[in-house]
């Protein structure tokens, strides 16, 4: 990207499974009006065949391939058989006309496109949830899962929390500090958009 055409501002919120981000993004309040939201392309089929997810556009591997074929992702990855990634004008369109966009961004997504950006232009937001044994705990509590899936989990959660330190804010959300943690994200995103906006 050419920092001169950034003139908004990139949050990209890093969370292992479990760790309650969904919970901590719907304590944003009104000031996610004023957040653009980019989405996730991804060749997995939704859930039952009908799922209607905001944060999802659902399209063939076909198509994906072919995205990728004419450099269209800024960054893509491959998850239990699945692609999923997000188109450059997912993030190009909302921040050169000086929006904040927000994107939840596993860890590979997340060096990518730091090396992409100026650093000013860009914040990292870790959720922290505690040990693994804690977020197992959430896991198991939500659906049923295989032990294989559960091993996989396990792996990306200790691959991720070493590049917690990398973050630039670090939200507690472990058991019961959930309204802490909700306050702490609201406080910093509305920093970040009052910044933008001078």
């Amino acid at each position: 990207m050419e920092d001169a055409a950034i003139q908004g501002h990139l949050i990209l919120l890093m969370a292992p499974s479990g760790s309650g981000k969904k919970k901590v993004i719907d304590g944003l309040g009104d000031v996610a009006e004023q957040i653009y939201f980019a989405k996730t392309f991804t060749s997995r089929e939704p859930r039952d065949g009908t799922e209607e997810n905001p944060k999802y556009i659902f399209i063939s591997r076909a198509e994906f391939e072919s995205m990728i074929a004419n450099d269209e992702f800024i960054e893509w990855a491959e998850f239990s058989a699945n692609l999923y990634g997000t188109p450059k004008s997912e993030f190009l369109i909302p921040l050169q006309a000086g929006r904040v966009v927000m994107k939840e961004m596993e860890m590979q997504g997340v060096q990518q496109i730091k090396s992409l950006l100026p650093k000013e232009k860009c914040t990292v937001v870790y959720i922290d949830a505690g040990s693994w044994e804690n977020l197992k705990g959430r896991i198991l509590s939500r659906a049923p899962i295989s032990k294989e899936h559960l091993a996989l989990r396990k792996q990306r959660f200790e691959e991720e929390s070493k590049f917690k330190a990398q973050a630039d804010v670090i939200i507690d959300n472990r058991n019961g500090k959930l309204d802490e943690a909700q306050a702490v994200f609201r406080q910093v995103v509305t920093d970040i958009v009052n910044e933008n906006t001078n």
